[in-house]
């Protein structure tokens, strides 16, 4: 088994990532960690939730390469052991990284027009996660929000109540 993923997160960061809420927006400037903040999280929900699906957005692809593929503490980084061991699987057709015994999934996503949302009409959406929430329209929100629900996924004790979830990130 890989080894745990260890990050330190500053106080701002730990209360969103162990709050109970089951809607965050979390805030800051340009480089206070919010991208870094939600990869961490919807890694957390993947390690500790058999089969759940979080939908991981940003409005464009380029700024989902960039942000989230690219760059510092991005997934492949943060997933390096877990990739390497197989534990962890990046199928760079469909854009998303599943556990190979739990079939966790992040899926990552894009938005860039408005009617893109509707690719997700039938998604079910354990987690939602939007990176840069004021880049989206208010019908994109509305419409991904809509699509967030466990139908029946089991929830392990530790995290009961605590989803399904929605995580935004924004300046």
């Amino acid at each position: 088994m890989a080894t745990e993923i260890r990050l330190d997160l500053n106080k701002k960061q730990q209360l969103a990532f162990h709050s109970p809420a089951t809607e965050i927006l979390y805030g800051g400037a340009a480089g206070s960690g919010k991208s870094l903040l939600l990869r961490v999280s919807a890694i957390r929900w993947c390690e500790d939730v058999p089969g759940i699906q979080v939908y991981f957005f940003r409005r464009t692809y380029p700024e989902l390469r960039d942000n989230h593929l690219r760059g510092i503490g991005n997934f492949f980084t943060l997933l390096a052991d877990r990739l390497a061991s197989g534990e962890v699987k990046y199928n760079k057709q469909d854009n998303e990284f599943i556990w190979s015994k739990t079939n966790s999934r992040i899926a990552l996503c894009h938005c860039q027009y408005e009617d893109d949302v509707e690719k997700y009409q039938g998604a079910e959406i354990h987690v939602l996660m939007m990176d840069e929430l004021t880049l989206f329209t208010e019908y994109q929100y509305r419409f991904l929000r809509s699509r967030v629900r466990l139908a029946g996924l089991p929830i392990p004790m530790k995290h009961a109540g605590r989803l399904p979830r929605i995580e935004c990130g924004s300046n």
